[in-house]
């Protein structure tokens, strides 16, 4: 598996630092008001990032925070006159529900700002005992000029950086892209004591703190949006690195833009769509085809006709599912159809592990779904043949989220049952899709520690439940419904 690596700048094999187990850390939202659909498409893709991984037997721990002590939640709040926690639990919220209709997989670990001011103090106390952070009267900083490597994520040279977003502009700071660590000042519902005084963390030591206490010094994966590579994760990494002396991240990924009319799609410009109104109008099965048939790392044009294209072509992949499902024939098939099943997973698996190339994958799924529709419409094929190609697409399609809505309400009649299998591990209920996919983990885990009374269990009680799992020589990477 290959992944392009935006600190290299090159396309890299993709090698864990702990074996199978897979550290990955995605930059969630800033709830100062509705999500909009450009934030969909990034967590779109890293939640299709992380299914495949799973499916090709990673063990994956996501976390995903939410910032929810910022200046911009401080500014909405005071206008509309509620406290900053108020505003940004609302937003929180919000979000979280319109993540699970997009199909999205709820983080491991979701930690807030406001839940961890002990660890940014220890970190920023890390970094002033090192004397890479030095106090002004408004707050802490990190000196630049003690990082050399500052600018190798962007790919800049220090002395040319441009203050990004959120850079403060201090005379008393040592260089003008010192960044704000810890700023001090009172402000009601979002002011914390500190060894320097009362205040709350700047933005960017927030990740580096949350990341690090949770995944260890060096994770293998962080992602977020072409936007935050500067100043957001190269702050991160300057201050992760010059803290613990170690790699900060192996691997960078970043999404490309949601555009409208070429323009990057912002609050800031007027020109967005909430997620909200973008379910409502559009559907989530739609929404998240049009973010799939294009790579992650590109931008995508906005537009009405792009979804219902996307739906449309979706439509097509799930009529041949329909048709699998009430074809009968007694040809005896001539071995074609189960010849292009097999070729299409593994172009499917050979794209998605180029960099995750989500629309190859696709091209390949489409392809697959035209061979099954001709041998329905055709009869050239034995039904035993049209049911194994079919189930062959049916698990693609559940790598990406898109099965078909009726096969997700016949799932659920299983949920109740996974989720007692659940709390027999330990493993917190939620959506079926999600809940299978963990005990999948936590069997594939047992099994390499030869925990085969454990193994066995979770795939006997799934059973009973309805669920199959299918086995390979790397392990469980998928299931269906029996």
């Amino acid at each position: 598996m290959k992944i392009q690596n935006t600190l290299s700048g090159k396309k890299e094999e993709f090698t864990p630092l702990h074996g199978r187990k897979v550290n990955m850390y995605v930059c969630g939202v800033t709830p100062y008001d509705a999500s909009h659909l450009g934030h969909a498409r990034t967590f779109v893709s890293f939640d299709a990032i992380r299914r495949y991984l799973v499916f090709r037997g990673y063990d994956v721990r996501f976390v995903q925070n939410v910032t929810d002590i910022d200046d911009k939640i401080i500014n909405r709040a005071k206008e509309r006159k509620v406290l900053p926690a108020v505003l940004s639990e609302k937003y929180t919220k919000q979000y979280e529900k319109e993540c699970t209709a997009l199909g999205i997989m709820k983080p491991d670990i979701e930690p807030r700002v406001s839940g961890s001011i002990p660890q940014i103090i220890a970190l920023i106390s890390r970094l002033e005992k090192k004397g890479i952070a030095y106090k002004t009267s408004t707050g802490v900083y990190f000196d630049v000029g003690k990082f050399p490597e500052y600018g190798k994520l962007s790919h800049q040279a220090s002395d040319t950086l441009k203050a990004g977003a959120r850079v403060e502009v201090d005379e008393e700071k040592k260089n003008p892209q010192d960044f704000a660590l810890w700023k001090l000042g009172e402000e009601p519902g979002a002011t914390f004591n500190s060894p320097w005084g009362n205040g709350r963390p700047g933005w960017h030591i927030e990740c580096s703190a949350m990341a690090t206490s949770l995944l260890g010094d060096t994770i293998d994966i962080h992602g977020g949006a072409r936007d935050l590579i500067f100043p957001h994760h190269e702050n991160e990494i300057a201050q992760s690195e010059a803290a613990t002396g170690k790699p900060f991240v192996r691997y960078f990924i970043h999404t490309g833009f949601l555009t409208v009319d070429g323009e990057k799609m912002a609050k800031s410009l007027g020109n967005f769509i909430t997620i909200e109104d973008g379910l409502k109008k559009y559907g989530a099965q739609p929404l998240r085809t049009l973010f799939l048939l294009s790579h992650y790392s590109s931008p995508i044009d906005f537009s009405e006709d792009a979804v219902k294209a996307a739906g449309s072509a979706l439509s097509s992949l799930h009529s041949s599912l329909s048709a699998a499902r009430t074809y009968s024939s007694s040809a005896k098939g001539d071995g074609k159809l189960a010849a292009s099943a097999a070729e299409a997973e593994k172009k499917f698996i050979a794209a998605m592990d180029d960099d995750f190339d989500t629309p190859t994958a696709m091209a390949s799924l489409f392809a697959l779904s035209r061979k099954i529709s001709g041998a329905c419409s055709e009869a050239s094929a034995s039904a035993q043949e049209v049911t194994s190609a079919a189930a062959t697409l049916e698990k693609l399609l559940g790598v990406f989220n898109l099965l078909p809505m009726q096969e997700a309400k016949e799932a659920g009649a299983s949920l109740g049952a996974v989720e007692k299998i659940c709390k027999q591990f330990s493993i917190a209920p939620s959506s079926l899709d999600e809940m299978v996919l963990a005990l999948i983990s936590a069997r594939n885990s047992a099994r390499k520690k030869k925990d085969y009374a454990a193994s066995d269990a979770i795939r006997s009680e799934l059973s009973k439940a309805g669920i199959v799992l299918e086995d390979r020589k790397d392990g469980t990477t998928s299931w269906r419904k029996n």
